[in-house]
C-alpha cells in the first residue's frame, strides 16, 4: 500500500460521485458502484478533469540558477516558477530567485491533531504551515503537478501531509468526518455557483461542530474596487481564473444555506489580496510598504470592526451545527 494511503486516509476517502466506501484494487481504489480512481505517483486522482501545467502557461520562463548556484539551492523548481501564481503578485521579485519556502504563519490556534482539509493546497504552503502547529492536514488541489511538489517540499522540511488531487465542489471524503476544512486565495477564481456547491460539500464533510475557514476578496475593498473599474466592474466570465469579489452580506447567505452557523468574518488584508507579514524578506521596498500597510490596516480594523468593510481581503469562519448533549 502507498505510504500517502495509510489506514487513517482510507478510512474516512469516499467516492466524490455517490460518497459510498473506497477500496484497494489492483492499485487503484474503488467504490461500491464501480468508480475507479487511479493514483498517480502515489497521489489518489479524483478530479473530473485534472490540471497538467508543470511550467506556468501565463507568464514567460522563469530565471533559473545554472551550475554550482543550481547545485547548491534547496528550493524545488516548481514553487520558484509558480511562486506569482500561488502568492500574488507581491513576489515578482522572488520569482526562480526564492531563499527558502515562503510558509505563512498559522494564525488559527493548535491543531491538538484535528484533520484538516486544505482545499486549493497547490504546493502546500498552508497545508505545511497547519501540520507544523498540530493539525493533520489533507491538502487538495486539481493540478497534479503543484501536488507533486506538495509531496516534496512536505518530505524536504520533514512535515507529515497527505495530498490528492479533487475538485471543490466534489470532495472525496465521507460525510462527517473532518474537523477542520480551509480554503485560501482560491475559491475567488471559480464561478459562484461552483463555490456555493464547495460550501454545501464542506458542510456534508465537516462533524459535528467543525470549522470552515475561507478567505474571499471583498466587492468593497479599496484595491478591489480599482480592480473591478479596470473592467468596467462587469461580472468575470464563466470558466475563467479571473477574480471573484463578493459582499458580506452574499457570502453569509451562501454559507446560511450550506446550512453554516455563527459566520463571522474579519478583515485580512487591506491593499493586496495575499499580504503575509512572514514574507517581508522576499517583497521588493514597495511590496513591503504593503504588507506593512496592510498589517497596521487589519490591527485597527481588530479595534474598529466597521473598517472591515474596506478590507480587500476577507477571512470568514463558520461553523457546523452540534446538537447539544
Amino acid at each position: 500500500m502507498p505510504a500517502l494511503l495509510d489506514d487513517t486516509l482510507l478510512r474516512i476517502l469516499a467516492c466524490p460521485r455517490d460518497h459510498s466506501v473506497l477500496t484497494l484494487d489492483g492499485g487503484d481504489l474503488v467504490c461500491e458502484y464501480a468508480h475507479r480512481f487511479f493514483l498517480e505517483e502515489g497521489i489518489p486522482v479524483f478530479a473530473e478533469t485534472p490540471r497538467r501545467e508543470p511550467i506556468p502557461l501565463n507568464m514567460g520562463p522563469c530565471p533559473h540558477f545554472d551550475g554550482d548556484e543550481a547545485r547548491g539551492h534547496a528550493i524545488d523548481p516548481f514553487v520558484n516558477d509558480w511562486i506569482v501564481n500561488t502568492n500574488g503578485n507581491l513576489y515578482w521579485r522572488a520569482r526562480g530567485r526564492l531563499p527558502r519556502y515562503p510558509i505563512p504563519d498559522w494564525p488559527f490556534g493548535p491543531g491538538k491533531g484535528r484533520l484538516l482539509v486544505d482545499i486549493g493546497c497547490s504546493w502546500g504552503r498552508w497545508s505545511i504551515a497547519a501540520a507544523r502547529t498540530g493539525f493533520a492536514p489533507i491538502g487538495v488541489d486539481v493540478h497534479v503537478d503543484a501536488l507533486a511538489a506538495a509531496e516534496r517540499v512536505s518530505r524536504q522540511l520533514g512535515v507529515r501531509a497527505n495530498y490528492l488531487c479533487g475538485d471543490a465542489e466534489r470532495l472525496p471524503f465521507r460525510s462527517g468526518t473532518v474537523d477542520f476544512v480551509f480554503s485560501y486565495s482560491v475559491l475567488q477564481h471559480l464561478d459562484k455557483s461552483k463555490v456555493m456547491g464547495s460550501f454545501r460539500e464542506i458542510s456534508r464533510i465537516l462533524k459535528p461542530g467543525g470549522v470552515c475557514l475561507v478567505q474571499l476578496p471583498n466587492t468593497f475593498g479599496l484595491l478591489s474596487i480599482a480592480q473591478q473599474l479596470k473592467r468596467g466592474f462587469r461580472e468575470a466570465k464563466l470558466g475563467t481564473f479571473e477574480m471573484r469579489y463578493w459582499t458580506r452580506a452574499t457570502i453569509r447567505r451562501a454559507l446560511e444555506q450550506a446550512s453554516f452557523l455563527n459566520v463571522a468574518i474579519r478583515a485580512d488584508g487591506f491593499f493586496s489580496q495575499n499580504p503575509q507579514l512572514a514574507d517581508m524578506d522576499l517583497l521588493s521596498p514597495a511590496g513591503k510598504l504593503i504588507v506593512l500597510a496592510s498589517y497596521a490596516s487589519r490591527k485597527a480594523a481588530d479595534a474598529f470592526p466597521f473598517l472591515t468593510r474596506a478590507a480587500d481581503s476577507l477571512w470568514i469562519e463558520a461553523q457546523t451545527f452540534s446538537p447539544p448533549r
